[in-house]
């Protein structure tokens, strides 16, 4: 089944295409090559292409792992800021930029006033409450952003877009309607991102047809370069990008406040 979307994505699935093969050559030299518990090729390839397309100035990546994106953002914008967030520093013994800005604090506790938040890209791969990152994003300007954890319902650790957005079934689940509709509202697109290439199974073997997913970009390996994208798919997270309107914050504020007090937000997974 199809997923869902808002808006009208940038990009066609023959621009994804057509940049599997560069990205495949620069993901040969990655510094990690079985980076076990972090991201594989395909969520990879996706915050790679999505860099390199937005070229922001700044690009904020909340949890970095032992730091294999930190590498794969320098590639796709040598010359963007990078702010590198983290409460382990599992990094220092994998990949450290010599550019970025290391912080162990929360990306909501940091002071982001210095940065311009037309020109930045907020990479979340931290495992926390997605309705909660987009909303303090909205708060603060930020527009762009992509969530590589973005798992369907009943699977995953946090409470994703993809459960508050897709599923009929979650939907009278905490938050309720109420946030999610008004979440939603935020947005001017929201697009998930296809499997590369699907095996029959799913990571928890079920099919692939257990959750709405889009038909994959490729169906067969048919040149050396796509092997990789055969061999790491189980790793698969339905990740997406999303962009925030430009609002008054002054729309919002009492809104957002009156609704926040209604819902228990720990108990969202």
């Amino acid at each position: 089944m199809k997923t869902h979307t808002i808006g009208e994505s940038q990009w066609s699935r023959d621009d994804l295409l057509n940049a599997l093969e560069e990205f495949s050559s620069i993901y040969e030299n990655r510094p990690i090559q079985d980076n076990e518990g972090g991201m594989k090729a395909a969520q990879m390839f996706y915050a790679w292409f999505v860099a390199k397309s937005l070229q922001p100035k700044t690009i904020i990546e909340s949890g970095i792992w032992y730091g294999q994106s930190t590498w794969m953002f320098e590639q796709a914008v040598p010359d963007a800021d990078l702010f590198c967030i983290d409460p382990a520093t599992y990094y220092k013994k994998g990949y450290t930029s010599t550019k970025a800005k290391y912080f162990k604090k929360d990306f909501t506790k940091i002071d982001w006033s210095q940065v311009n938040p037309k020109t930045t890209f907020c990479f979340f791969d931290d495992h926390q409450n997605a309705l909660q990152r987009m909303i303090h994003c909205a708060q603060l300007g930020f527009q762009h952003l992509m969530f590589e954890d973005n798992y369907p319902p009943g699977k995953g650790d946090c409470y994703s877009l993809k459960k508050a957005f897709h599923a009929s079934e979650t939907r009278t689940l905490l938050p309720g309607l109420a946030i999610r509709n008004y979440c939603e509202n935020l947005i001017d697109i929201y697009q998930e991102f296809p499997p590369i290439i699907s095996p029959e199974m799913n990571r928890w073997g079920e099919p692939w047809s257990t959750y709405d997913v889009d038909k994959p970009l490729i169906t067969e390996i048919q040149k050396d370069f796509q092997s990789i994208y055969a061999e790491e798919s189980e790793n698969y997270t339905w990740v997406n990008y999303v962009k925030l309107k430009e609002f008054e914050k002054s729309q919002h504020c009492i809104e957002l406040t009156d609704l926040k007090k209604k819902f228990d937000w720990s108990s969202m997974v």
